[in-house]
C-alpha cells in the first residue's frame, strides 16, 4: 500500500523503493556494459547471407552497421510490444512475481549472450532481452504503488537516476573487462579464446549481475499491490480496449502524446550525438567518453534529489514545463554551438551545453510519468505504465532512423534542430492541455 498524502514512507516501503532502484540500476548497468562494443561483438561471426541481401537492397556497404542496428531495433521492439504486457500481468498477480520472472530471465539471456556461437544467437538473446527489459514498466507501477500522488516525481526521478548511473558505470565496467590487459592476464592474446572472451566476459557478469538482481526480488521485496486490488480486477479487457480506456482518462491520453514525442526527438540527440562530436567537432573517443559521463551524473544528481524538492514547490505540471522548454532550446544550442561560439573552446563549451541538457531532460521524464500515473486508475497502475513504457520505446525505435536519415541528408546540425522543434510541440501539447495536467486529478492536488 502506499504512503498517505503528507506521511513519510515506512521502513518497509523505504526497503522496497530502494530494492526496485537496484533492480533497475543492476538492469541498465549489464546493458550499459555491452553497449558500447556491439559493434565488435558482431565481427566474431559471419554475417548471414540474408543480412549481406539487406545490406546490398538499400546500397549499404557497412555491414556491421546494419547488424549492430539490427540487434538494437529487435531489442527496442521487443521491449515495445512486452512492456504493456508485463503491465496488465503485475496489475493482476502483483509487482513481485513480474520483477522476479524478469530478473531471472535476465541472467538467462545474458548466459545466451556469452556462449553466443553465430549471429543469430547473438540476436535471439538481445530479443529477449528487450522482452525482460520491458519490466521498467512494472517497476514504475512499484513506484506509482508506494508514493502518493504529490511525491510521485521523486519516485520515477529515482528510477532516471538509476537509469543515469548505470549509463555512466556500466561503460567504464565493460571497458575494463573488455581490454587487452585485462584479458591477457587470464587468455593468450592472438587465439581464439582471446576473441571470444570480449564476448563472454562481460556476458558472465552481466548474467551475476542478474542474479544479484533477481535474489534481492525474492528475499528483499516486499509486494505493494494489495490483495483488495488484484481481487478486485475482475475479467480484464483486451489490451487495445485497455489502450483507448486510459486514453479517454484526463491527461494520460495528451500526456502519452508528449511522451512519445519528447522521446522521438531526443532519440536524435541520442543516435547521433557521438557521430556528431566526431565527424563535425572533432572531439577524441575518450573526450567524448567523459562528455557521456558528465550527462550521467546531471541525470543522476536532477533525479535522485532535486526533482521532488521542485515538484513539492512548483508541481509537475510547471517543472515538466520548465524541462520541455529548457531542453529544447538546448537541443538547437547544441547542433549549432560552433556557429553561435566560435570563438570558444568546443570541448568545454561541449560540456556545458550537455550538462544543460542532461539538466533539462531530467526534469522531464518523471514529470510525464508523475502527471500519468497521477490519472490512472489505482488498479491499472501496471497497464497504464506498460502503455507508457511503450510509448517511449517506440519513440526510440523510430528516432535514431530518423535522425541518421536527416544526418545524411540535411547535415549534421538538423538533427538537434528536429529533435528541439519535436520537443517544442510537446511543449505546445502540454500547454493546450494544461488544465488537465495540472489539475486536481494529478500529482498538483
Amino acid at each position: 500500500m502506499g504512503a498517505e498524502p503528507g506521511q513519510p514512507l515506512t521502513p518497509a516501503q523505504r526497503r522496497g523503493v530502494l530494492t526496485v532502484w537496484l533492480i533497475i540500476f543492476i538492469d541498465l548497468l549489464g546493458f550499459g556494459i555491452v553497449l558500447p562494443s556491439l559493434a565488435y561483438y558482431v565481427k566474431l561471426f559471419a554475417v548471414p547471407p540474408w543480412a549481406e541481401g539487406f545490406a546490398r537492397a538499400f546500397g549499404l556497404e557497412a555491414r556491421g552497421g546494419v547488424l549492430v542496428g539490427l540487434i538494437m531495433t529487435c531489442y527496442s521492439l521487443a521491449q515495445f510490444l512486452f512492456a504493456p504486457i508485463w503491465g496488465r500481468l503485475s496489475d493482476k498477480v502483483g509487482r513481485k512475481p513480474i520483477l522476479a520472472l524478469s530478473t531471472a530471465g535476465f541472467a538467462l539471456t545474458w548466459i545466451m549472450f556469452a556462449l553466443a556461437t553465430d549471429f543469430i544467437w547473438l540476436l535471439v538473446s538481445r530479443t529477449l532481452a528487450g522482452v525482460c527489459a520491458a519490466n521498467l514498466s512494472t517497476a514504475q507501477a512499484y513506484m506509482a504503488d508506494v508514493f502518493p500522488p504529490e511525491r510521485r516525481a521523486k519516485g520515477m526521478g529515482l528510477i532516471g537516476m538509476a537509469f543515469g548511473l548505470g549509463f555512466v558505470f556500466g561503460p567504464a565496467i565493460g571497458g575494463g573487462l573488455t581490454s587487452d590487459w585485462f584479458l591477457s592476464l587470464l587468455f593468450t592474446p592472438g587465439t581464439e579464446q582471446f576473441g571470444r572472451a570480449h564476448l563472454f566476459m562481460p556476458g558472465f557478469f552481466a548474467a551475476g549481475l542478474s542474479t544479484i538482481s533477481f535474489l534481492l526480488t525474492v528475499f528483499m521485496l516486499r509486494e505493494s499491490l494489495s490483495p483488495d486490488l488484484r481481487a478486485g480486477l475482475g475479467p480484464r479487457k483486451g489490451k487495445l480496449a485497455e489502450l483507448f480506456d486510459a486514453l479517454k482518462r484526463p491527461a494520460i491520453g495528451p500526456m502519452l502524446v508528449v511522451y512519445f514525442v519528447v522521446t522521438l526527438g531526443f532519440a536524435n540527440l541520442e543516435a547521433m550525438f557521438s557521430q556528431f562530436n566526431a565527424d563535425y567537432l572533432r572531439i577524441s573517443t575518450s573526450a567524448n567518453a567523459w562528455v557521456f559521463v558528465a550527462i550521467g551524473l546531471t541525470l543522476a544528481v536532477i533525479q535522485g534529489g532535486l526533482i521532488g524538492r521542485l515538484t513539492r514547490r512548483l508541481g509537475s505540471a510547471r517543472v515538466l514545463a520548465i524541462g520541455l522548454g529548457g531542453l529544447a532550446a538546448m537541443m538547437f544550442v547544441f547542433g549549432f554551438q560552433r556557429e553561435l561560439n566560435p570563438g570558444l573552446n568546443e570541448y568545454g563549451w561541449l560540456v556545458v551545453v550537455a550538462v544543460g541538457i542532461g539538466a533539462f531532460n531530467g526534469l522531464c521524464n518523471p514529470s510525464i510519468l508523475a502527471i500519468i500515473s497521477g490519472h490512472a486508475r489505482a488498479d491499472a497502475q501496471g497497464g497504464t505504465m506498460g502503455f507508457t513504457s511503450s510509448a517511449a520505446t517506440l519513440g526510440r525505435i523510430v528516432g535514431p532512423i530518423l535522425g541518421g536519415i536527416v544526418y545524411d541528408a540535411a547535415g549534421p546540425q538538423w538533427p538537434f534542430a528536429l529533435g528541439g522543434s519535436l520537443i517544442a510541440l510537446g511543449l505546445l501539447a502540454l500547454a493546450i492541455n494544461w488544465r488537465v495536467a495540472a489539475g486536481p486529478a494529478g500529482t498538483e492536488s
